[in-house]
């Protein structure tokens, strides 16, 4: 586990590009507090890595070189299968020089080239370069739980785990792409490929490119994976289906376990992490340590977290957050978020894994058992009747008069908008969160706004949306391509490598998606408005007396914090008049949505927390 970075500068010389991956490394030494390894070529290439070490503690070191230094690689995560493809590639012919999961990848791809991302169970980003070729070969892993940002201009190209190592370098162009604003204010993070620098992509999950030296500028990312459900589930009947599924799940945990370093369960009092806790304790003869976080008010997490930590045996450790706390530590969010997501749970994140630090070097973590297996049963089961209502009126679609979205709302004009739009945008639409979220009184964006954003509707469900078995496989597509990869994963990695923690996640091995595929939809989403059906009787398999608690993650009570306690740093901090995003928003219709917030008529305080982390980003990330 690391970050990497790296660059193609052929006009400077091997001084001054040593010079600058020095530098992009120090800007993420935090991913890797154990070490660096460097190496420049003459030609202009760059790669680097500073290591968080997990496997091979004394070996390891990269860049790692294949037998005749053809081929080096730096690279970002774990490949859980590594020991089993070491024994395919000794049986080959390979000679191996450390015990690490890096070598592994340098001798794949001397045999198999690019095809050797199929033969990959885990979580990465890496770099291969390839002498020979005079290629690099960069791929980002199948669900995206590692990020990779790149910039390209002229002759010259660079990468890096983290965006804020690219904006170290002269070149790389700080102007914001101001369109971005909207998706980001609607929906709390952006789709696929896109940041908030015009410069600067993100390659998208299951993505890879190739970047000739000869022509780096013609580089384009192809994708290699992307995840689909089977046409025809073949697991239909409860039973079978979770026999499956706790075969892919116990092979998943014991992969996930690999390591040289202790290994600890990020616990919260839900199914997912109860789950993890379940499987790796029956996995491993050693302890296991629990870790918990929750706040000084509102539901926490914690009274459940330690009733799920005593039935396992575990021990256990919890955090306590403060309303000032969870400010105080705003602009270090932001700083390690690299980009603003609208998910206040960053904070609670980062404190437990500070705290999980003291004790251990790996958590494991739960995220993709909701996208995966229909958890979101009360946004999913919503969503879908109300696509389905609108799909019976289609059909009468000729007759229903068309409304300009700028109008006031009205049930009318929103059953007039629906109708007419496709069901990809129905959809998408039925996403956002942020504004304007109350659809029956739409707050903060102008008239104008709300005709771009049903434009935008429309090109993203274009963009996201593929047809897929039935309604709900394609709302969990949807979460597993944007929700999942660009925020709660990018979430979950920037945290968690801020306090040099590894955070793996075994819902997410391609063994357990393979199984989830072919999971029918009613075993996910019941219809009794029950999500993880097939988790659920798992679960019930091995401990039948276990307690169901309701889904709640970690749960900030930014409502009653930003009515009390913390109400007027969000005005000074987040609602000034010096705010940035006073040139995207009409200040005054904000004024007005805080007002209707803070005298109850509407619940909006997701919307502040999105402002104000934004204003934190822009002045750690933007301003640095």
């Amino acid at each position: 586990m690391c970050g990497i970075a790296g660059f193609y500068f052929p006009q400077l010389s091997s001084e001054v590009n040593a010079a600058r991956l020095e530098v992009m490394l120090a800007a993420i030494s935090h991913r890797g507090p154990d070490g660096e390894g460097v190496h420049v070529e003459p030609n202009g290439v760059g790669i680097g890595m500073r290591r968080l070490s997990i496997l091979d503690l004394e070996g390891g070191w990269q860049p790692i070189w294949n037998e005749d230094r053809s081929v080096a690689v730096v690279f970002n995560g774990e490949i859980y299968n590594y020991i089993e493809l070491r024994a395919e590639l000794i049986a080959k012919g390979h000679n191996f020089a450390t015990n690490s999961d890096t070598e592994v990848l340098v001798h794949l791809y001397e045999d198999f080239g690019h095809a050797m991302l199929e033969k990959l169970r885990g979580m990465f980003t890496f770099a291969i370069y390839d002498r020979r070729r005079a290629q690099l070969f960069l791929a980002r892993d199948h669900f995206g739980q590692k990020p990779l940002y790149y910039w390209s201009e002229g002759g010259s190209f660079a990468f890096a785990s983290e965006l804020k190592s690219l904006l170290t370098l002269p070149e790389v162009d700080r102007d914001l792409a101001p369109d971005k604003f909207l998706d980001y204010i609607s929906w709390f993070s952006l789709p696929t490929s896109a940041t908030h620098f015009r410069s600067i992509k993100k390659l998208t999950a299951g993505s890879s490119i190739l970047i000739d030296l000869a022509r780096p500028g013609c580089a384009s990312p192809q994708t290699y994976w992307r995840y689909q459900l089977n046409d025809e589930p073949d697991l239909l009947e409860i039973d079978e289906a979770s026999r499956e599924v706790e075969r892919a799940f116990e092979q998943s945990i014991g992969l996930h376990l690999r390591s040289d370093v202790p290994v600890g369960v990020l616990l919260s009092g839900g199914l997912d992490s109860r789950m993890i806790g379940e499987f790796a304790r029956s996995a491993q003869s050693s302890p296991l340590s629990t870790f918990s976080v929750g706040f000084d008010c509102g539901e926490s997490e914690l009274e459940a977290a330690a009733a799920t930590a005593r039935e396992l045996g575990t021990k256990h450790y919890t955090r306590t957050v403060s309303a000032e706390e969870f400010a105080d530590n705003l602009k270090r969010v932001a700083w390690h978020l690299d980009e603003p997501i609208g998910d206040p749970a960053a904070a609670a994140v980062l404190l437990v894994c500070e705290m999980a630090r003291e004790h251990v070097t790996v958590l494991l973590s739960g995220e993709g058992a909701d996208e995966l297996f229909g958890g979101y049963a009360s946004r999913y089961q919503g969503m879908l009747d109300t696509m389905q209502r609108t799909q019976r009126l289609r059909g009468y679609a000729g007759f229903v008069p068309r409304f300009d979205p700028r109008e006031k709302s009205s049930r009318l004009l929103r059953l007039s908008d629906r109708v007419h739009m496709s069901t990809a945008a129905e959809a998408v639409s039925l996403r956002i969160e942020g504004l304007p979220g109350d659809v029956r009184n739409p707050r903060g964006l102008t008239p104008d706004q709300r005709k771009r954003l049903s434009h935008r509707q429309a090109e993203l469900g274009e963009q996201l949306f593929r047809n897929q078995r039935d309604g709900l496989s394609e709302l969990l597509i949807h979460d597993i391509e944007w929700q999942l990869a660009e925020s709660l994963l990018q979430k979950a990695d920037k945290m968690s490598m801020a306090a040099s923690i590894e955070l793996r996640t075994p819902f997410l091995d391609r063994g357990m998606a393979e199984v989830a595929a072919r999971v029918a939809s009613p075993l996910k989403l019941g219809a009794d408005g029950v999500g993880k059906v097939v988790l659920r009787h798992c679960m019930n398999r091995r401990l039948p007396d276990h307690a169901l608690r309701p889904k709640k993650g970690f749960p900030v009570p930014l409502t009653e914090w930003f009515r009390g306690p913390l109400r007027r740093r969000v005005e000074e901090e987040a609602l000034g008049p010096n705010a940035q995003w006073r040139s995207h928003l009409d200040g005054a219709l904000i004024a007005r949505a805080w007002c209707a917030f803070q005298e109850g008529e509407w619940n909006g305080a997701s919307v502040f927390y999105a402002l104000w982390i934004y204003e934190k980003w822009h002045g750690a990330i933007v301003r640095w």
